[in-house]
């Protein structure tokens, strides 16, 4: 599609979307003068990228809420204004762990976003029915998320994005603590403090990056069209908002007489009518069979948090991409990586192994980096019969940091070239490393030819010196 066709697609959806909002509050195709003065609340979402890196870092944060920054022109222009900050909770966690090395612009910009009283998103701005989407002993609740964190579990408001979940991750959710929501008049549409879907989708066209939509116009066009309170929010993916077009949309906004109200999240409770649509229900299992998987293998470790935590922030930041086209690809190449746990434990290996006897102890070094001790059972067997392992299982502990050494005996049946194949599981035996292979020779029961034929070279030698001395007697008498 060429360029023009592009702006003319993008001017089509965005009068579409006011022509709706048109129609909710009943005027006409010209917005006429309000009688009275419209009331807006607005939420301003500060979300970190889509990374899936646990933390972000001093400079990250530096670039972003230094003058000029992106989070900080953002959020001044929503504090200015009046408007709602929700503000990822990842964020307040990369914070807090800096601590004295924060950066002093970082810290102030989040003391500034706290005294607005913002509401805090998940990890990652996490759909909450995403997480909620698994097993009852496995759901993941607003106590997790804290724990991984540090936000009161109460303050934690799910988002859904309509792209994930059923009736029954609904009810679950409500139990896991999200009975508030930013709640969407599309998803619930029997909610009356719902946000506008058709509003928020104008605004959405308005501060997109390269967009062809005015925002001025946009937001104009919204101010002439209410005469009573309309509550909107901004895209909850960075990636779709233009910071100067997104500040030029609330500075149009809130010129003139309106009104500015707090924005609330909405209570769903159990049995509100949900609508869903396009629900990539295979991939959301997937990435929370992997969640289930993260809790069980997690027993290895003797503080168990110390294996989940990174894992379940990086699940977040996925489930928070649910709505957008790099989901699956992402949900995928993670599950892919992450059916093993080979950050934390895995072998050693060093040269291949000589075997110059009828048996002998192979030595394996198995490695823990994680920062508590691991104990996992060491399982050697033998891929041919030209060895055998009397004790193919043992179950060793690695201290945090550190590395411990296994000793694996073994027996030589014959000679030859071969291979062992060694795993490591949990004791109740869940693999936690793709089997790596040793390749050993075995050149065995060379001690008894070599005696033999010691003996006899001494043998001839014998034979040979009496033989000669015998002659020479004979040959003198």
């Amino acid at each position: 599609m060429s360029a023009v066709g592009k702006v003319g697609v993008r001017r089509a959806r965005v009068s579409l979307a006011v022509a709706t909002i048109f129609t909710l509050f009943g005027f006409g195709a010209a917005p006429a003068e309000s009688a009275t003065r419209p009331t807006f609340s607005v939420l301003v979402p500060i979300v970190a990228s889509g990374s899936l890196s646990d933390m972000i870092t001093a400079n990250e944060l530096r670039s972003l809420v230094a003058p000029g920054g992106p989070w900080s022109q953002l959020t001044s222009a929503a504090l200015s204004h009046g408007a709602t900050i929700a503000i990822d909770s990842r964020i307040v966690a990369s914070i807090a762990a800096l601590g004295r090395n924060a950066p002093a612009p970082v810290s102030a910009w989040l003391a500034s976003v706290t005294r607005s009283r913002p509401i805090y998103l998940p990890w990652g701005n996490a759909d909450p029915y995403v997480i909620a989407d698994t097993g009852a002993s496995f759901r993941i609740s607003t106590i997790q998320l804290s724990e991984i964190s540090g936000v009161n579990p109460a303050d934690i408001i799910g988002w859904p994005t309509g792209r994930a979940g059923n009736t029954e991750v609904q009810s679950s959710a409500e139990k896991l603590g999200f009975g508030r929501l930013i709640a969407s008049d599309e998803i619930f549409p029997e909610l009356t403090d719902a946000y506008s879907s058709a509003a928020s989708t104008a605004v959405a066209e308005a501060v997109a990056p390269g967009s062809a939509v005015d925002p001025v116009s946009v937001a104009t066009q919204l101010r002439d069209a209410s005469n009573d309170r309309l509550t909107v929010v901004l895209p909850r993916d960075p990636a779709f908002i233009d910071v100067a077009r997104a500040i030029t949309f609330l500075n149009a906004l809130y010129k003139g007489s309106v009104g500015s109200i707090r924005f609330a999240p909405s209570v769903v409770a159990n049995g509100e009518a949900v609508t869903l649509n396009d629900v990539p229900t295979a991939t959301i299992q997937s990435l929370m069979y992997q969640h289930r998987l993260d809790q069980e293998v997690s027993e290895m470790a003797l503080e168990p948090r110390e294996i989940t935590t990174p894992r379940l922030r990086q699940l977040c930041v996925i489930a928070g991409l649910v709505a957008t086209a790099r989901f699956p690809v992402v949900a995928r190449g993670y599950t892919r990586t992450a059916k093993t746990f080979e950050e934390f434990v895995s072998f050693s290996l060093g040269s291949d192994f000589t075997v110059l006897a009828n048996s002998a102890e192979l030595p394996l070094t198995i490695t823990n980096t994680s920062a508590t001790d691991i104990t996992v059972v060491a399982s050697v067997n033998a891929v041919s019969g030209i060895v055998s392992i009397p004790t193919p299982n043992q179950t060793i502990v690695i201290p945090s940091g550190s590395s411990a050494q296994v000793t694996v005996p073994m027996n030589s049946v014959a000679n030859g070239k071969t291979s062992l194949r060694a795993t490591l599981t949990t004791v109740s035996g869940i693999a936690v490393s793709e089997p790596v292979f040793v390749e050993i020779d075995v050149q065995a029961q060379w001690e008894g030819i070599t005696l033999v034929t010691f003996l006899a070279i001494v043998a001839s030698v014998l034979g040979i010196g009496i033989a000669r001395t015998v002659r020479d007697r004979r040959r003198r008498s």
